[in-house]
């Protein structure tokens, strides 16, 4: 991923693929469901679950969103490839895998305690 064209290329088909994602869960429930919690299950206690499924979908996928964003700045800028934390290199593995990854693995796991 050294190639700064192609990874901004790259970044950009993500960026539209969350965006895509995001819409499709944007869409409301079908009509007439109503969502309600109960000690019975049924189709209501179903629509529920599916909904709390959406909006922790929904927010995974704007921290997707922002961290993609981010790197299509930090490419621009000539930064990317660089911890927003600390400053250190994010490492090659790590970008390969996560070419939007934005922080290096210790500020990263830090972030998650």
């Amino acid at each position: 991923m050294s190639d700064a064209g192609s990874v901004a290329e790259l970044l950009a088909a993500k960026a539209r693929e969350v965006d895509e994602e995001i819409a499709a869960l944007t869409v409301p429930l079908e009509t007439g469901s109503v969502v309600q919690f109960g000690k019975r299950a049924g189709d209501s206690t179903a629509a529920a679950a599916e909904q709390l499924s959406r909006v922790a979908s929904h927010e995974q996928l704007l921290a997707l969103a922002a961290d993609v964003s981010r790197a299509r700045e930090k490419v621009g800028e000539s930064s990317y490839g660089h911890c927003d934390v600390c400053g250190g290199p994010i490492g090659d593995e790590r970008l390969e895998a996560l070419p939007w990854a934005v922080r290096c693995v210790l500020c990263a796991s830090a972030k998650r305690r």
